[in-house]
């Protein structure tokens, strides 16, 4: 039985939905690639501490993505101004996040901070690219006529 209350998704509404799932999959392909290639890497560089400083950089990654894709979620129905909004806060949140990590991390012995660090940048600037270029070609209407 369905409920009566439900009304169909408007136009603005679904599309945010395929912008969202389209920043899910490249998000999932980008943490997938930075961690592979930072590990690796790492694991060439200096064995062992290095992988674990890829691994570092590719689960700064993923908490990233996710927390934009929260953002996202969360705001879907509030309007673009607001979920530019938002974004803009989670960026400082990004920012605040990455610096707490640099802090902690920086004296670590089980890790090699240098591949660590530059993990961490190209998780930091591929995920900004990745979600700019995913809300910028996600063709969100700015006018819902549906919406009611």
């Amino acid at each position: 039985m369905t409920d009566p209350t439900s009304r169909p998704e408007t136009e603005v509404e679904a599309a945010w939905t395929r912008v969202w799932r389209t920043l899910l999959i490249r998000g999932i392909i980008l943490v997938l690639v930075v961690a592979a290639l930072g590990m690796g890497i790492g694991w060439l560089v200096s064995g062992s501490t290095g992988l674990l400083g890829g691994a570092v950089g590719g689960g700064l990654a993923a908490v990233f993505i996710i927390v934009t894709l929260v953002i996202m979620y969360l705001g879907r129905n509030m309007g673009l101004t607001t979920i530019a909004g938002l974004l803009g806060v989670g960026f400082l949140f990004k920012a605040f996040i990455f610096m707490i990590v640099i802090w902690r991390i920086k004296d670590a012995t089980w890790l090699d901070g240098t591949v660590a660090f530059f993990t961490i940048v190209v998780a930091v600037l591929s995920t900004s690219i990745v979600e700019a270029l995913t809300v910028v070609k996600g063709r969100v209407p700015y006018v819902d006529p549906d919406a009611g």
